[in-house]
């Protein structure tokens, strides 16, 4: 059986279609999948010297498709998904690289804020592959025509395709 990890939708197929039907009653709404993007996060242990001395933890994701990077406040909740037939786009950036660019990201994020005596040192103690939920759904006009959105499951933000 074929299991990812991921993080529950906070938004399900019918908040999607009130939210986006708000905006304009006369418009048809049509929430067509939920796919599952995938996504890297790494929490590293921090150790430096600075004026005074500086050791925590820190973490990351990165976008298994383009490689960008993000630092982010909190572990996200990880649930364990069984859906053999869910719609996950393909990871395109391999672990060894996403590694690399993490560290390279956090070092240059804490570099940036944070005068240090001595060089940080980064151990990471936390990674995983994990999928993020997206709704793809489609916003008809008659004036304007067909707008395809992406709807963050989790956070409800969109962004047209």
């Amino acid at each position: 059986m074929n299991t990812i990890l991921t993080q529950e939708p906070e938004f399900a197929e019918s908040d999607v279609f009130r939210g986006l039907k708000q905006y304009d009653r006369k418009a048809n709404v049509y929430v067509r999948q939920l796919l599952f993007y995938p996504y890297y996060f790494f929490e590293f242990e921090l150790s430096a010297k600075s004026l005074l001395k500086l050791s925590g933890k820190i973490a990351c994701t990165i976008d298994g498709i383009s490689g960008k990077e993000a630092i982010i406040d909190m572990k996200p909740a990880f649930s364990t998904c069984f859906n053999e037939t869910a719609d996950k786009l393909s990871v395109q950036v391999e672990e060894m690289e996403a590694r690399k660019i993490a560290e390279r990201f956090v070092f240059q994020t804490i570099s940036q804020k944070t005068k240090f005596i001595s060089i940080p040192s980064l151990k990471i103690s936390d990674c995983s592959l994990f999928y993020r939920p997206f709704w793809l759904a489609e916003y008809i006009l008659k004036e304007k025509g067909k707008q395809q959105l992406i709807v963050d499951a989790i956070s409800g933000s969109y962004h047209p395709l």
